[in-house]
């Protein structure tokens, strides 16, 4: 079973313009809204699969109930804790001409003292040892990272495995704790600033990597673009390559990837058969307007492109 852990959900507002000027007048051609935030994403693009996962976290205010009536419409299991407060609006302006997106984040509203203990029991209540609980995103405010540290405790105190996707302070301070998820997904962009330099190649990727498991990290997985992605996992090190496809929006691609992830590991357990899929759906996320979830025709429309290369066997984390 995967669980998807939503603790910031979002409304996407996507604007299209031709050339993104700044500090100038930018008309606007196209606008969408979508539900999003990582944790959505990854239950849709999962549906989109064929994989029904349940998707937990918190719905503030009348824009939430909206969230998970939408998930429910769409066949995607919930199980939401009602919170104050509203739904945060993230804003992405996507520029045609060159297929760039700006993002404008908000933080959320903030998080009731006993919100955080109320979750865990929910989520306490549904692990099991075949259970995966996928942690993605940002945190509302206080935004104390403390949350993903208790969850994946919590996880592996039940025998389940979680796998953690989200930005350089959440997790330099889950690996400053004595827990560890069993899989870090993370782009190039956020692992270089968790490691405090810079990565502008493969071979440096998957020296950063390493360093990250040399932490206790069992799985490692790093997405580079258009480059495809490296994993360094407990049963090897992997180059994965992207499917040459025309981007029409690339928001959300990184969720797509990990959601194609999750399907093969729950299927197969097998990497060299996981990583494809997860580099399929990353593609074919890109072939979508907005923050929409990746079409499974196209998922396996890709696969069969994308060419997955063992580097070398890896010895057990220490």
């Amino acid at each position: 079973m995967i669980i998807t852990v939503a603790l910031n959900p979002a409304v996407d507002l996507t604007l299209e313009v031709d050339h993104f000027q700044l500090a100038d007048t930018n008309r606007v051609h196209a606008v969408r809204q979508d539900i999003g935030g990582k944790g959505i994403n990854v239950a849709r693009s999962l549906k989109a699969l064929g994989y029904e996962a349940l998707a937990c976290g918190f719905a503030p205010g009348v824009r939430g109930r909206q969230i998970e009536d939408q998930l429910l419409d769409g066949g995607i299991g919930c199980d939401f804790i009602y919170i104050p407060g509203d739904v945060r609006t993230n804003i992405t302006i996507l520029d045609r001409a060159n297929h760039s997106h700006t993002q404008l984040a908000l933080p959320g509203p903030t998080l009731p003292r006993s919100a955080i203990a109320q979750l865990t029991e929910h989520l306490r209540r549904r692990v099991r040892v075949s259970t995966w609980l996928v942690l993605a995103g940002s945190i509302p405010p206080p935004g104390d990272p403390s949350v993903y540290v208790e969850l994946i405790r919590m996880a592996a105190e039940h025998g389940g495995r979680s796998a953690l996707d989200a930005d350089g302070p959440v997790v330099e301070a889950v690996l400053a704790s004595d827990v560890r998820p069993s899989l870090l997904k993370m782009n190039d962009h956020e692992l270089a600033r968790l490691l405090h330099l810079n990565i502008e190649s493969e071979a440096e990727a998957l020296g950063a990597a390493r360093r990250v498991r040399e932490r206790g990290v069992l799985n490692v997985v790093v997405t580079l673009g258009s480059d495809g992605a490296v994993a360094v996992t407990e049963h090897g090190e992997y180059r994965v390559s992207a499917p040459r496809i025309d981007v029409v929006s690339a928001v959300g691609a990184g969720d797509a990837f990990l959601s194609g992830l999750m399907y093969g590991l729950v299927k197969t357990g097998n990497w060299e058969t996981a990583l494809p899929i997860a580099s399929a759906a990353g593609g074919a996320a890109c072939l979508e307007p907005g923050t929409l979830p990746c079409s499974g025709e196209a998922v396996w429309r890709l696969r069969p492109s994308v060419v997955v290369e063992r580097i070398h066997e890896v010895s057990a984390a220490r």
